[in-house]
This record gives structure tokens, sequence and C-alpha cells, in this order.
């Protein structure tokens, strides 16, 4: 299967994914599991027989990675953000209090990101960019984009966790 019809088919099962997970309260984890499937399979698109073939390798691939990362915390559990913030001493105000979490997030971009990954991770975030977009803007393939995106993201949440006594 050539690239241009793995990534559409990829994008087919990324809707469905991203719909699932904005449902259930794991848009992040999705995502990063779509973004790991992406690289894990594209070495081996070749080997794809069509888009049915494709997005069921895509599916099953995913539904995979969410499996070891659900065993992965059940055996190692951490503290997520919400977590955090039922724990901690959040200001009387919601909006004061999501400031001041944009506020340190940012403050660690700045700190630890290069500006490369950084303003990858903004105008994605942010922005709401594409990942092709992305990959052309800053001369990347979008696979690399993706994993530039599921570090920074992990790199955040671990300082952020640690730095408020919860990793």
């Amino acid at each position: 299967m050539n690239g241009e019809n793995f990534i559409s088919a990829f994008k087919r099962v990324r809707l469905r994914f991203r719909l699932r997970g904005s449902i259930s309260g794991a848009g992040d984890d999705t995502e990063d599991a779509l973004q790991d499937a992406f690289c894990r399979l594209w070495s081996r698109r070749d080997e794809i027989s069509g888009a049915g073939h494709a997005e069921g390798l895509i599916t099953t691939t995913v539904r995979n990675i969410c499996i070891d990362d659900a065993r992965r915390r059940q055996a190692h559990p951490q503290s997520d953000i919400e977590e955090v913030r039922e724990t901690g001493t959040p200001p009387d105000d919601d909006r004061e209090y999501a400031d001041e979490l944009y506020r340190k997030i940012d403050r660690i971009a700045a700190e630890r990101l290069s500006q490369r990954d950084r303003e990858i991770l903004y105008h994605r975030e942010k922005d709401g960019w594409e990942y092709d977009e992305l990959a052309e803007m800053y001369g990347l393939s979008e696979s690399n984009v993706r994993m530039i995106i599921s570090r920074a993201r992990k790199t955040l949440r671990s300082i952020y966790l640690k730095e408020n006594d919860n990793g």
C-alpha cells in the first residue's frame, strides 16, 4: 500500500478514535496511542494489501497499545492532572485555577523543551494545526512530528507531576 492510501486509512480510523476519546475523556491517551500505531505501522505499509486491511491493523494496534498502557498504569499507578486538582487546594475560581495551570505548563515548556518542539506543540494544541501542516512547515516527516508532540506531552506531564509532588 502506498503512503498516501495508508495515511488516508489512518485518518479515517483516527476520526473514529478521536470521537471515542472525547466521549470517554481519554482524548490525549487515545491520540498518543494513534501516533504510536502510525509510527509502528508506517514501516510495514508495503505489506498491507488494502484500505480494509490497513484500518483493521491500525485499529488492532491502537487497541493493543491502549491495553498495554492500561496494564502499565495499573502496575505503576500515577496521578493525572485531574487527581492533582482534586487533592490540591485550587483557588476558589476555576478560571483562576486554569490560568495558573496554563502558566505552569508554559513555564515548564519554556524551560524544558527546545524552541522547535515547543512551537510544534503550541501550533498543534493551541492553533489546531494538522500533522501534515506541521511537517511541511518544519521540514519533517509526519511521523517525526507525531513523535515530537508525544514526547513533549509526556515531558510536560512528568515534570508537572514531579513539581507538584504527585510523580
